[in-house]
């Protein structure tokens, strides 16, 4: 939205502003103080862009949206001191964001009072003419939102589901983002799925390197990938012109390609021993022959800084990570997330399409359409889409599998698997029956000794954590679950080290 009005608007209920720091944090938002490259002291993951959309006339100057970081950038505190892990998960609650401003937005619109302080504060900054002005545009802006909200309502009516909240640090983003790009857009309910696969926002080091990305292992293609993301935070797209020769949008290709060469120097987290104690080194010693007996050949060891870029086509001496993936009836984890994306299908009949067609297939070819016409815009655009994708072809997959990436700065990834659903390592390393069914999500405070963090006690503004609803479940990865205890602690000690 435009940034003059996101700082300006007030919070639905009282008249403190939305954008005022503990109300974000309180939504997971990591504070951030001004700096050359944050000059307006935003949070972690907002970013502003000017924006010029030719179809619509209020969608001119500063907006302000999400980037990466947003959702990919972690923290742990211990004993008052605090670490930021760049790349990490992060603790934001979008779903909860999006319902709060939406509230907001409404609740501005029908309130005279609060729509002349609004404004006030609009107009000050002249990021509007005219108070009317600035209505028109804030009631279309309001229409287009309500329009969308309105689809996904009706669309849930008839759904068999009801969708499972995500909560802090979680998020059903495959699945969100198709009903954004391919149900709201398109005005097709048909599209529509309710969203009962919440995952954990993943970790972001060695991302580059992989041979298949997300959970599900389903995506190839570096740049097709990025474009996704980018779709997913509300980067404005025509979707009458999915099916052309020439997509209108606004995705920022060369921001794509800069963010991800800056990824491939990122690397993971090590044990910050100051901070968190000292790793035993001798039982860590004792903990890698166990690791290589009992998890080596799904999680592969790597080093940390001696990758060089993946090559698709096979080219002699080149090296990435082939990530193993683990077929759902031996994994046994909650299976949703690959299981919806596989046999989800959309309907593009509305913009000329088939009535049904494969949603890896569709977003392929949105996204895949985008790099392509950006990269024959120019020798140059071609040679950086060659240097990102490293002859990657854009190929989409739906596997009813989970991939087991390496697990060097896994100490900073809590709560565990792919959904988040098991706090800590050593619950990880319990039977499933013995693991937490409930517990509650939203510290960043760190338990060294069990590597996960601390869930036992409800607080202010915590999510409960129900492993009992459908997407959440924590069974499965009953891997090294027969370990003695003290077997166990040492595999502990040495996941510290990776």
């Amino acid at each position: 939205m435009p940034y003059q009005w996101f700082i300006a608007l007030e919070q639905a209920s009282g008249d403190e502003l939305f954008a005022a720091t503990d109300h974000l944090e309180r939504l997971g938002f990591l504070a951030d103080l001004p700096s050359a490259a944050n000059p307006r002291g935003l949070p972690v993951g907002f970013s502003i862009r000017q924006l010029d959309w030719p179809s619509k006339q209020y969608w001119k100057g500063e907006w302000v949206g999400f980037s990466c970081s947003a959702c990919h950038t972690g923290q742990v505190r211990y004993h008052g001191q605090q670490i930021r892990i760049d790349g990490g998960p992060s603790h934001l609650d979008i779903e909860t964001f999006g319902d709060e401003l939406s509230a907001a937005l409404v609740a501005t619109a029908t309130s005279v009072p609060r729509f002349t302080r609004f404004a006030m504060r609009v107009l000050a900054t002249g990021a509007a003419t005219t108070p009317d002005d600035l209505q028109n545009s804030f009631k279309s802006f309001l229409q287009e939102a309500q329009a969308r909200n309105s689809l996904f309502e009706a669309a849930q009516d008839v759904a068999p589901e009801v969708p499972t909240v995500s909560g802090l640090g979680r998020l059903d983003a495959v699945n969100r983002g198709g009903n954004l790009l391919l149900a709201a857009p398109l005005g097709e309910p048909k599209n529509y799925i309710p969203t009962t696969a919440p995952v954990s926002y993943p970790a972001l080091w060695d991302t580059p390197y992989m041979d298949w990305v997300l959970y599900n292992a389903s995506i190839r293609q570096p740049m097709t990938r990025n474009v996704i993301e980018d779709l997913g935070v509300g980067a404005p797209i025509d979707p009458t012109t999915f099916l052309s020769d020439k997509i209108v949008h606004s995705v920022l290709m060369d921001n794509i390609v800069a963010i991800h060469r800056s990824l491939t120097r990122l690397e993971s987290p090590r044990w910050p021993e100051d901070l968190l104690g000292k790793i035993n080194l001798d039982k860590a010693g004792q903990g890698e022959t166990i690791y290589r007996q009992t998890c080596a050949g799904c999680h592969v060891l790597i080093d940390r800084g001696t990758h060089t870029p993946f090559a698709g086509s096979g080219a002699a001496g080149s090296a990435g990570i082939t990530v193993t993936t683990v077929p759902l009836d031996e994994v046994k984890t909650d299976p949703r997330q690959a299981v919806i994306f596989a046999a989800r299908t959309i309907s593009l009949q509305k913009i000329g399409g088939p009535a049904t067609i494969p949603y890896m297939d569709a977003a392929k070819a949105v996204a895949g359409g985008i790099v392509e016409q950006w990269k024959n815009l120019s020798p140059a655009n071609a040679q950086a889409e060659n240097e990102v994708d490293e002859g990657r072809p854009n190929e989409f997959r739906g596997i009813p599998a989970y991939r087991a990436r390496p697990l060097n700065g896994t100490w900073a990834t809590a709560p565990f698997l792919h959904n988040g659903s098991v706090p800590s390592l050593y619950d990880l390393l319990l039977p499933a029956a013995q693991r937490p069914k409930i517990f509650y999500i939203g510290s960043w405070e760190f338990d060294p000794v069990h590597v996960g963090v601390e869930t036992g006690s409800p607080f202010a503004g915590a999510f409960t954590f129900d492993t009992r609803l459908p997407g959440n479940v924590n069974s499965g990865h009953e891997y090294g679950t027969s370990l003695s205890e003290s077997d166990r602690m040492a595999l502990i000690e040495f996941l510290k080290t990776l």
